[in-house]
């Protein structure tokens, strides 16, 4: 132990810079005194206690608990708070503006708050003075507005936060209208986000029915609508309308500006739209009908040249992106189904088909994935089941007029068609489409060629048929074929430089490619694309290895992926997918 005794005398100075400090008879700091350089700094490392400050809060919470060293006392209602000002106003610039500036509550004993309610205010206080505060769905609506007067921030994100986590399609609209009132941007920015990508829920609830025209507007005007078909936005502009028709008509002119009725198929603009007595009543609405009319009666390759709000497609971003593979050989007839999630790069096992099928065409059409015709492993079929991914569940359709495998399928201007095939004993030039909405199949105008393995693809309005085998001539053909609905007619168009059966077709940038296939024995890997604006081929990468029947899919940004087919020399199943990338 160090002892420290007073003395009389102080020592001198020059006995200071010469001898250590003593204090009775023990030496203090015995070492020699070290010369500092001048300009020098020392090192004095700073020791924080991170519990110092919890600790003293503590205190603080306790000594105003007994109303000790309180020197305010803050009033809402009938609710007395006594505090300390040099605390609240540490921890709320509201606080601290009131008691440092010139204001009469700056010397008050007492501030009575009026904008807030006594039992929130307390719970305001609480946090101050403990950093704890529990937000609920009881009281999230008057707290966030009173931490946003006193000017505590967290305690506005934490409800701003609560919030979000609460959003559904019931009550997304009400709290984007909450979040706006008080200018919580990010919260405000969920909200809409949410909204987009739950649109066909939200409008049917009362949120929706209860928006102003200009709320409407804003979310049916977004590209960012999550929508499987624009026929869900007219529907839901005509129940907003409907649910308060005498004052809501006189909108439908501002409404329908919104509704891009040129991407809605012929079929529903004649048998809804134009029958819909809100649009008969409007001549602005009229006019916009007539122009979604006159976009479909254009060929393809001139719609492409229209640019409008109304023909611009929606670009939703909440859509995943998946890959569904349906039935096959293993090595038969199969019935299992798989779904791939980019996303989580993992493959997950779905539905299973009502019954086997394989050599089916496979295509997505207003959020469903058909599987048409096909073979059973004794049969080539006409059936047709169509998958809702939403229920994990497949249901049986209208088949077609003829059994088909090795079709091609593809959709265009609503419809599905299945494009050629064999039926077991022929190849066929027969063409079906099939009409969702009616769930019937009727004959469009044959093709010129017999073509079973045929490649189907849509490019600019126009159905392209991409090689196959003609079984009359048995060949392989290099021939391609273009369906132009307007006309109901098939016309050929330039050949491709090589014999292509079973080729994978698929669209990418406006180009159509054909992707390896066989020549009888000799399957290619070599791949040609075509350009309708010069109505040529040309060649481009070839592929790693020899494929045949490959399916081409355009899944990621401007990238083609290639799902397996069957190679060359062994003709085994092959496993492996590739890219292509068209900018390289």
């Amino acid at each position: 132990m160090v002892l420290i005794s007073a003395r009389s005398s102080a020592p001198s100075a020059s006995s200071m810079e010469t001898s250590p400090v003593t204090a009775g008879n023990t030496k203090i700091c015995p070492q020699k005194p070290v010369e500092v350089k001048e300009n020098t700094e020392k090192f004095c490392p700073v020791t924080m206690n991170p519990r110092h400050t919890r600790k003293a809060f503590k205190v603080m919470n306790e000594l105003r608990s007994q109303n000790l060293l309180c020197d305010v006392t803050i009033v809402a209602e009938d609710v007395e708070i006594a505090a300390h000002k040099v605390v609240l106003a540490a921890c709320s610039p509201y606080f601290h503006a009131m008691f440092t500036g010139e204001m009469s509550e700056s010397r008050a004993k007492r501030v009575r708050i009026k904008e807030v309610d006594g039992w929130t205010l307390k719970l305001l206080v609480d946090y101050v003075y403990t950093a704890e505060i529990k937000v609920t769905e009881e009281n999230v609506q008057v707290l966030l507005p009173a931490a946003s007067l006193l000017q505590l921030q967290d305690v506005r994100k934490t409800c701003c936060e609560f919030l979000e986590s609460q959003l559904h399609p019931t009550n997304c609209l009400g709290i984007r209208a909450f979040a706006d009132m008080h200018a919580c941007t990010e919260l405000l920015h969920q909200a809409n986000t949410f909204a987009e990508q739950h649109f066909s829920d939200i409008v049917q609830g009362e949120e929706f029915v209860n928006l102003g025209i200009e709320q409407v507007c804003s979310l049916i005007a977004s590209d960012k609508l999550t929508v499987l078909s624009e026929e869900k936005v007219f529907e839901a502009v005509i129940t907003w309308v409907n649910h308060d028709k005498d004052v809501r008509q006189e909108h439908m002119a501002h409404l329908m500006e919104h509704v891009r009725l040129p991407l809605l198929s012929r079929d529903y603009l004649v048998q809804r739209v134009e029958e819909e007595t809100l649009v008969k009543n409007s001549s602005a609405c009229k006019d916009y009908l007539i122009e979604a009319m006159k976009y479909h009666l254009l060929p393809g390759d001139q719609r492409t040249l229209i640019k409008s709000a109304r023909t611009r497609q929606r670009t939703p971003v909440s859509l995943p992106k998946l890959m569904v593979v349906v039935g096959g050989q293993a090595p038969k007839a199969i019935r299992s189904v798989e779904c791939y999630d980019f996303k989580e790069e993992q493959w997950h096992q779905v539905a299973e088909l009502p019954s086997r099928r394989c050599r089916s065409g496979v295509v997505y059409m207003n959020g469903h994935v058909f599987a048409v015709g096909g073979f059973n492993g004794s049969l080539r079929v006409r059936t047709v089941d169509s998958y809702d991914p939403v229920k994990d569940q497949w249901i049986s359709v209208a088949n077609m007029q003829d059994r088909r495998s090795t079709l091609g399928a593809a959709v265009l201007n609503g419809l599905l068609y299945a494009v050629g095939g064999f039926d077991g004993s022929t190849g066929l030039a027969t063409v079906e489409a099939y009409n969702v909405k009616a769930n019937e199949w009727f004959h469009v105008a044959p093709m010129n060629t017999r073509r079973s393995s045929v490649g189907v693809g849509v490019v600019g309005g126009m159905l392209y048929a991409v090689g196959g085998y003609d079984g009359a001539s048995r060949q392989c053909l290099s021939t391609v074929e273009c369906y132009n609905p307007s006309t109901n007619e098939w016309s050929y168009i330039s050949e491709m430089g090589t014999r292509r059966s079973g080729a994978g077709v698929g669209v990418l940038n406006g180009w159509l490619y054909a992707v390896g296939g066989h020549d009888g024995p000799l399957v290619r890997k070599s791949v040609e694309v075509y350009d309708p604006s010069t109505n040529l081929w040309k060649q481009v990468a070839d592929m790693n290895m020899c494929r045949r029947n490959a399916g081409i899919i355009h899944v990621i940004q401007d990238s083609a992926v290639e799902l397996k087919g069957k190679g060359g020399e062994s003709d085994s199943n092959n496993h492996h997918n590739k890219f292509y990338d068209s900018n390289l």
